[in-house]
């Protein structure tokens, strides 16, 4: 005779009883609503805390049918995997209808406005183990086969078991009338899709998406923490004056001379300034000259807001400080670090400093605890930390997003301070989309947003007091600089007679650290060819490229930076984004306004005044075409050439009303139409529309990973990878290559996939280099080779 199990023995993991769970998850809900300061017109916070609470205690709801039960009690693996695919054991669909029919219960006496809040909680629920689709497939999708099921699913459920779970989680609801009313309850939900389309037109904004992204990522992250059995821990202090004392210790506060007085003026401007501002005000800027140490002003800047913000509003913001770049994350992140080593004498928990991309370690610490690598993921994923350093992909695919993995942060991303560094990086076509989107964000979940460059986009009026700038002086700043010199040169060259223009001058100005970039991988490799035919002995040469393995990518950055010698430098753009190194002379193929400005800030960086840096544009062409035409929209370089004509030698405290001229052409006459598609599509919350279309990076081409087996290490890291097919817990597979995915990632570049068929590894289904076929496929110099000809992409 089979033992009828008691309620409280229902489970909903294997570890775990559902009662534990469901109350668990509704009360870090609730804890999360109620540890947030959010400002959404109609909606109590008390109001909203209990529907995050309700939401949480419903949305394992269908794990109570004897289908699920007989599944997670199983220990037979095959026999698992069959109940598993079973429709009648999948417990969302029908968790979803009970979090309608509870959060109707709750509302129908509260706000008649917020009709469309179990609707709301229908979808959370229903997607939280998967992404997000639109909420009128949703509804749709509510067809007679899934009635069916969900009537078996619901005769497969004790009501005496649920009504004891549900008695002491929800008080008020009669569990036993949900049961008999689910066909009913189905319908309804699915008939109320014109309603609801109607409610997200007529509205016309992203409150809607934004409220519904923070309830979906409040309940991702309730399940996930405890599911995992995490204990969160505690905030850390910070101290506003954390900048101001290691720039005391290093001296920096006491230097009168050059370029250090001005970084010091620029310092002690901007952040004297925060007592002035207002707080009603959160869209802010911070546009000095390359050069100037925004790094740590702009995190001494947040803070200090920080502190003004917890004074005069009691909430504590957190610090997110994102980078268009994976090559100055590192950079970067190093700076805050040493901050912290500095003044406390210790490297800062990750609970407190965390890196996160795709690449980062997986580790995370506190108070000298380090979590295993699945709580650590889960830790570094849910931005768990006081200040995270992270990229705009991360940043920005959090806010536009239908991921399931990217929207579990979305929360917390509220109530914090976004430091959006070389901000100019933001695709022009995506301005007016970003400046609805950081309005509404800024309103509704009293975000402060940072934009800091050396040449601002007119995302934002300043004029007009839609973004206030910090850096009161800034024109006096711009003017103080002489460090460069700018020409363009409009004639266009071939690649051969600019190869042999590099070298003459390189010849000629022996005394000169020269960086060449270029716009393809192709150009750039023949120009280094071209350079080291007859290498000299007093010069190194450098090449960079992403065809070399970030490995080695970040020993050359160090060689550069290092070598005592004269330096020849051969990239591609990536030496723009950032990375800290100064040359006396800049040769830069064609390109966009703002990537020359960035390039520029690589010469002369340190404002030697015995010398003027030079910095000269060429246009290179190839048989077919022009190189720039392979990788810049026309409209950029259309917008630059008109700013540019005529111009002649341009001096750099010029390069501000330069800026100004060329982002004000782009204003007057750019397209606003894919933005304003995706803001409909953001409106109307159509989360197909947002998968296919937003792209912060556009890829031209289908890239393959390759591993390239360059060294010994790499050997062995390649062994332990292949490895990983022997064991058959994914779960247990995933967590092994935790434990070496940054080293794994060291090793691997990203390359069209038409050159590279023959690599495919059959076992790991990744592009494989071995050392013993490393020279036909990689040169330890210029890296990957290609087996056909073509312009490859940067």
């Amino acid at each position: 005779m089979v033992r009828e199990l008691s309620s409280y023995e229902l489970l909903s993991h294997p570890e775990k009883t559902l009662y534990i769970h469901l109350k668990n998850v509704a009360d870090i809900s609730r804890i999360t609503i109620n540890s947030k300061n959010l400002n959404f017109e109609n909606l109590d916070v008390n109001i909203l805390a209990d529907i995050s609470y309700i939401i949480g205690a419903c949305h394992d709801f269908g794990k109570a049918t004897h289908y699920f039960q007989d599944y997670i009690r199983e220990r037979d693996e095959q026999r698992k995997l069959t109940l598993k695919n079973n429709p009648l054991t999948q417990h969302g669909l029908i968790s979803a209808v009970f979090a309608y029919y509870v959060l109707k219960q709750y509302l129908k006496e509260k706000n008649e406005e917020l009709f469309f809040i179990p609707l709301f909680g229908y979808l959370a629920v229903k997607r939280h183990h998967g992404n997000l689709d639109n909420p009128i497939f949703e509804l749709v999708a509510l067809d007679d086969d899934k009635i069916e099921y969900l009537k078996k699913q619901a005769e497969a459920i004790d009501p005496k078991q649920i009504t004891e779970i549900y008695q002491s989680l929800l008080t008020d609801i009669d569990t036993n009338d949900f049961l008999k009313q689910i066909e009913s309850l189905s319908l309804e939900i699915k008939k109320s899709k014109r309603q609801l389309i109607r409610h997200l037109k007529n509205e016309s904004s992203t409150y809607s998406y934004i409220l519904f992204q923070l309830l979906y990522s409040i309940l991702l992250n309730s399940d996930k923490t405890d599911a995992a059995s995490l204990n969160m821990p505690t905030r850390p202090n910070l101290s506003p004056l954390l900048v101001d004392e290691y720039r005391k210790f290093k001296k920096w506060d006491k230097t009168e001379e050059g370029i250090n007085n001005i970084r010091n003026l620029i310092y002690s401007d901007v952040t004297d300034e925060i007592k002035n501002i207002n707080l009603d005000h959160r869209i802010y800027s911070l546009n000095v000259p390359t050069g100037t140490g925004k790094t740590l002003t702009s995190f001494s800047l947040s803070l200090k807001l920080r502190e003004k913000i917890e004074s005069e509003l009691n909430y504590s913001p957190k610090i997110i400080y994102s980078l268009p770049f994976l090559s100055i994350i590192d950079q970067n992140y190093s700076v805050f670090e040493d901050v912290f080593k500095t003044i406390y004498e210790d490297e800062p928990d990750t609970s407190t400093l965390l890196k996160h991309h795709h690449l980062s370690d997986i580790q995370y610490t506190f108070q000298d605890d380090e979590f295993k690598e699945d709580k650590a993921l889960l830790l570094i994923e849910g931005w768990n930390s006081e200040i995270v350093v992270t990229t705009f992909i991360q940043f920005f695919h959090s806010l536009i997003s239908n991921r399931n993995r990217s929207l579990r942060k979305f929360h917390n991303i509220a109530n914090s301070i976004v430091i959006l560094d070389e901000v100019q990086s933001i695709p022009h076509k995506y301005w007016l989309l970003f400046k609805e989107l950081i309005i509404t964000l800024s309103k509704h979940l009293n975000t402060y947003f940072i934009f800091v460059t050396a040449t601002q986009p007119l995302i934002y009026n300043e004029n007009e007091r839609e973004i206030v700038e910090l850096a009161k002086n800034k024109n006096d700043y711009f003017s103080k600089f002489d460090r460069i010199s700018l020409q363009y040169l409009p004639e266009p060259m071939s690649l051969d007679d600019f190869k042999e223009k590099v070298r003459l001058d390189i010849e000629t100005m022996e005394n000169n650290d020269f960086l060449i970039v270029l716009n393809t991988i192709n150009a750039s490799k023949k120009v280094y060819e071209h350079l080291t035919f007859s290498k000299k002995e007093s010069v190194d040469y450098f090449y960079l490229s992403t065809h070399i393995t970030p490995k080695e990518r970040l020993e050359r950055i160090k060689q550069i930076k290092n070598t005592e010698k004269r330096r020849v430098i051969v990239s591609t753009q990536l030496i723009e984004a950032g990375v800290d190194i100064d040359v006396d002379v800049v040769y830069r193929d064609m390109s966009t306004l703002d990537s020359i400005n960035q390039v520029a800030g690589r010469c002369n960086r340190n404002f030697d005044i015995k010398k003027k840096g030079e910095v000269k544009v060429f246009i290179l062409k190839d048989e077919r075409k022009e190189y720039y035409k392979y990788i810049y929209s026309t409209f950029l370089i259309d917008k630059t050439k008109e700013t540019l004509d005529g111009t002649g030698i341009i001096k750099e405290k010029e390069f501000l009303e330069l800026n100004n001229e060329y982002f004000k052409k782009i204003k007057e006459t750019q397209s606003e139409d894919e933005a304003k598609k995706i803001l409909d599509a953001l409106h109307n919350m159509r989360f197909d529309y947002i998968k296919e279309n937003f792209h912060l990076i556009e890829n031209d081409y289908e890239k393959a990973d390759v591993f390239i087996e360059i060294d010994d290490n790499a050997h062995d890291i390649w062994q332990q990878f292949k490895a990983l097919r022997e064991i058959k817990n994914s779960l247990e597979r995933k967590n092994k290559f935790l434990n070496f995915k940054k080293q794994f990632y060291e090793y691997v570049i990203s390359v069209p996939k038409a050159k590279v068929p023959s690599l495919v590894d059959s076992n790991t289904e990744i592009s494989y280099v071995s050392l013993e076929i490393l020279s036909e496929w990689y040169n330890k110099e210029t890296g990957f080779i290609a087996k056909e000809e073509g312009a490859l992409i940067f």
